[in-house]
């Protein structure tokens, strides 16, 4: 009757695993399915792990050059952080981290970029297997000490244990000496055992504790293989090259199972499992399974890199399907071997109905316009057209074509009150790596706003001339914006000139965002006070001022 009840209560538990872990499969799926399509909920999260996701693109910008990345100066001008948050859909830390070192660099071949495209466009099709790499994906989730596993990776050969022999020693030790006071009745034997056993215990206790960051590294190590595995099974059309690598890391999976059980144990909190594990580990257990997998990550680590990018690239190509998804209108750009850009209908991917521009360069170009016209934001809607071509092969425009070029950017120039720097000396210094990146001889996009405006009028206007007859000797394309109607007129045959205009309606300044060709002959500084709302004598006295 007892072995009934022991067998009714073994297979109701049993039951309640597997109704449990299907309900939560059911659950994960909903909201996979729900928010492909769609940004995140999480939106502030990931914006608070910007630095985090970072990590991958650290390790590769070390092998690029100035012309193949997207700098610190010109990703904060053109406010990529928030470009960034909205195209990340990603489900794993692997596929964050892939996307922004993808969105930094400008070196990926047109091959690559099809490749991700082929993919991205299977994925947005087949929603059972988009699914099915999805769920794999998830359980990879987005786990803080995820994000520096790549920089845990690096280090992992000085993560061996001190002593490292002696732990299978101790433990069987213990085993022995359990044993032999079982056998024997011993009392000298039994109190030898407990006595090793409180040592085995402090030992354990106290080593586990100065090793738990590597041991997350395993655990976190683990889910990534097992998830490539997984995903490599479901699209083996696209794991070819990666099956011999998931194949030599397998042997790790094996090796960590003990841990990522105990692991588990403690998410669960399963009391028994916990007590079980206790037990065992007095043996160490954990700690001889820990030193050999640490062997095997250690001497496979190039393996686990590839792996590690792609479950990345994975998670990629399925968050730029959902991304593309989600904005609707957008273009994949042609490439062009000339330093010669053209957009269609082109337009900030952050501004909601934003207004749409055509534009074509072959030379250097100068906007002049009005305060808020919209200089600043047509001009950082190229730059951007250009990143995001050549970086995930999508541009917020009706057609692009576009050259293969470095980008650069001096916009949102701010004085430095830590180090004591003016905005001029700041802005020189970013003008200064332009200058120097000319060097290079390969093609660059140079945008720069209010070129030098924190200077007087005579020199500014003295300093911009000659920075850009500089500019057009080079390899650039260069976009200015300035409201130096003198610089404009004196560039009037080697630059094209547009402008962005104004008109006042019942008694308020009216902007179209439209970029008309020439030059701007208007000035709206004053008349914008009165818009504001500005006493009339204060707006009478500008205007007199001025006359």
């Amino acid at each position: 009757m007892i072995f009934l009840i022991i067998g009714a209560i073994i297979t109701l538990l049993i039951l309640l695993v597997v109704c449990e872990n299907y309900r939560s499969k059911r659950s994960i799926g909903k909201y996979l399915t729900a928010n492909y399509g769609r940004p995140h909920d999480n939106a502030e999260e990931r914006r608070e792990r910007i630095a985090d996701a970072a990590n991958l693109y650290l390790h590769d910008v070390k092998n690029l050059s100035g012309t193949e990345i997207v700098d610190d100066i010109t990703w904060d001008d053109l406010g990529m952080d928030d470009i960034f948050v909205s195209a990340d859909h990603t489900d794993s830390y692997a596929g964050a981290q892939y996307l922004y070192s993808r969105m930094r660099r400008l070196d990926a071949t047109e091959d690559e970029l099809h490749e991700h495209d082929k993919r991205a466009a299977f994925f947005d099709k087949n929603e059972e297997k988009r699914l099915a790499v999805r769920r794999h994906l998830h359980s990879i989730g987005q786990v803080y000490s995820g994000f520096r596993l790549i920089d845990n990776i690096d280090i992992i050969g000085s993560a061996h244990l001190k002593f490292r022999k002696a732990f299978p020693l101790l433990g069987l030790l213990l085993l022995g000496t359990v044993i032999a006071a079982a056998v024997t009745q011993n009392p000298v034997l039994m109190f030898l055992g407990i006595v090793i056993l409180m040592a085995n215990m402090i030992i354990h206790t106290l080593t586990k504790g100065m090793v738990d960051v590597q041991f997350q590294t395993i655990l976190n190590a683990a889910a990534v293989i097992s998830a490539a595995r997984n995903i490599a099974e479901e699209v083996p059309e696209f794991s070819k090259d990666i099956k011999p690598d998931i194949e030599k890391m397998s042997g790790m999976l094996r090796k960590a199972r003990y841990l990522i059980f105990e692991k588990n144990a403690e998410v669960t909190k399963d009391m028994l499992m916990n007590i079980l594990f206790f037990f065992f580990n007095t043996f160490m257990i954990d700690l001889f399974c820990y030193d050999i997998v640490i062997d095997d990550l250690d001497r496979n680590a190039e393996e686990f890199r590839r792996i590690y990018r792609f479950a990345g690239s994975m998670d990629y190509d399925i968050s730029l399907a959902s991304y593309r998804r989600y904005i609707g209108d957008y273009c994949i750009p042609e490439f062009t071997e000339k330093p010669e850009l053209e957009l269609k209908g082109v337009c900030h991917p952050m501004i909601n109905d934003a207004v749409r521009n055509d534009f074509v360069q072959k030379r250097s170009t100068i906007i002049t316009g009005s305060n808020a016209s919209g200089k600043s934001t047509f001009i950082k809607s190229a730059a951007l057209a250009l990143i995001m071509g050549q970086t995930l092969h999508t541009c917020h425009a009706e057609s692009a074509v576009l050259p293969r070029c470095g980008i650069m950017t001096s916009m949102a120039v701010r004085d430095d009150l830590l180090s004591g720097e003016s905005y001029y000396i700041r802005e020189i210094k970013y003008l200064k790596r332009m200058v120097e990146l000319c060097e290079s001889g390969k093609t660059l996009f140079l945008a720069v706003d209010e070129i030098l405006r924190g200077t007087n009028t005579r020199e500014r206007i003295a300093a911009s001339k000659a920075l850009m007859e500089y500019f057009s000797k080079q390899n650039c394309m260069v976009i200015v914006a300035t409201h130096d109607i003198e610089l404009a007129e004196y560039f009037a045959e080697k630059c094209d000139n547009f402008h962005f205009c104004e008109k006042v309606e019942d008694g308020n300044v009216v902007f179209d965002y439209k970029m008309h060709e020439g030059i701007s002959r208007t000035s709206n500084a004053i008349r914008l006070l009165g818009a504001m709302g500005f006493p009339e004598s204060i707006v009478a006295d500008a205007e007199k001022y001025v006359e």
